[in-house]
C-alpha cells in the first residue's frame, strides 16, 4: 500500500509541475467541451485524494490523524456529488471561466499536496 501511495504522491507532484508550466492547455480542453471525460477525471481525482488522505491519516496518531480522516470523508462526499451532471457542469463551467493564473495556483496546490503527503508518509514510517 505504501508503494501505491508513494506513486500517487509523486504523480501529483509531477502533474502539478506539468500543469504549472502548461495551464493554457488545460483551459483549452475545458473550453472545448470535454465535459464527460473531465467529469470522470474529477470523480477519480476526488476518490484518489480521499483514499490517500484516509490511508495517511489512519497511520498518524492523535488529532492530526482524525483531521485527515475527516478531510478524506469530505473529499469522498464531494466526489460523489461530482458524478451528477448538473453539479459537475457547474464546476467545470466555473473552471473554464478562470484566468490562467488560477490554473497555476491550482497546479501549485497539487504539487504542495503531493509534497505534504510524502512528508506525512515519511512521518508515519518513522
Amino acid at each position: 500500500m505504501m508503494l501505491l501511495l508513494n506513486i500517487l504522491c509523486w504523480s501529483w507532484m509531477l502533474l502539478g509541475i506539468w500543469w504549472f508550466f502548461r495551464p493554457a492547455g488545460i483551459k483549452r480542453r475545458l473550453e472545448k467541451g470535454f465535459r464527460k471525460k473531465m467529469r470522470w477525471i474529477l470523480f477519480v481525482v476526488f476518490f484518489a485524494v480521499a483514499g490517500v488522505v484516509f490511508q495517511v491519516g489512519r497511520g498518524i496518531p492523535g488529532i492530526l490523524g482524525w483531521i485527515l480522516i475527516l478531510v478524506a470523508c469530505i473529499a469522498l462526499l464531494k466526489g460523489l456529488l461530482l458524478v451528477r451532471g448538473r453539479v459537475s457542469d457547474q464546476v467545470l463551467d466555473w473552471w473554464s471561466k478562470q484566468p490562467v493564473s488560477v490554473y497555476r495556483m491550482a497546479a501549485a496546490g497539487l504539487f504542495a499536496l503531493g509534497c505534504i503527503m510524502q512528508w506525512l508518509m515519511h512521518f508515519r514510517a518513522s
